[in-house]
């Protein structure tokens, strides 16, 4: 399954090292769409806009406004305390509840949301050291469904399909009336 992790949902390094967990496990194509995404619509822009005459047509390899979707986004959330040991002040653990959801892409459901829990000392040179996800990730991994049951569409879904289809239809022709002529 194609996912990505969501970026408004944790904080940048945090993002990192669940990106890292989950490309490591081998298990899914994960798709960036913090940084590396405004990077892919820079170069968009620049191929199509910006610098059009700079680049052969054929070496266009970036697609306008084209980019693949996901099945499923990960949400993740970190809650961190700094931990002193009872009997030694100067011994601090920085203890994190680590939570991930996957949503499905279509339909917003949430259809897995594990929790886990990862620590480790706080150094006086790194006060804040952000915690490896490997294990929350696995247990994500673990409790993935081995299959998806088809689900057949109520007629209520159905008919709602069409009227977004039909709203889809009239949101591009009201784009294309606003874009300038030549574009």
């Amino acid at each position: 399954m194609r996912i990505y992790v969501d970026p408004d949902s944790i904080d940048a390094e945090n993002y990192v090292r669940i990106q890292q967990a989950l490309v490591q496990s081998h298990r899914f194509v994960v798709i960036d769409r913090a940084t590396a995404f405004e990077a892919i619509k820079k170069e968009q822009e620049r191929l199509h806009r910006t610098q059009a005459d700079r680049f052969e047509d054929r070496q266009k390899y970036s697609m306008w406004g084209k980019l693949l979707g996901v099945g499923s986004v990960v949400v993740g959330h970190v809650q961190c305390e700094n931990k002193a040991s009872w009997w030694n002040s100067t011994n601090n653990h920085l203890v994190c509840q680590q939570f991930l959801s996957m949503v499905d892409a279509n339909t917003g459901e949430v259809f897995l949301a594990v929790e886990g829990e990862n620590s480790g000392p706080v150094i006086s040179s790194l006060p804040h050291m952000v915690p490896d996800w490997k294990d929350t990730v696995e247990k994500l991994l673990e409790e993935y469904p081995k299959e998806f049951e088809q689900r057949s569409a109520s007629k209520t879904l159905l008919d709602y399909e069409e009227v977004a289809k039909e709203n889809a239809i009239r949101q591009k022709e009201i784009v294309n009336e606003r874009k300038p002529a030549g574009e």
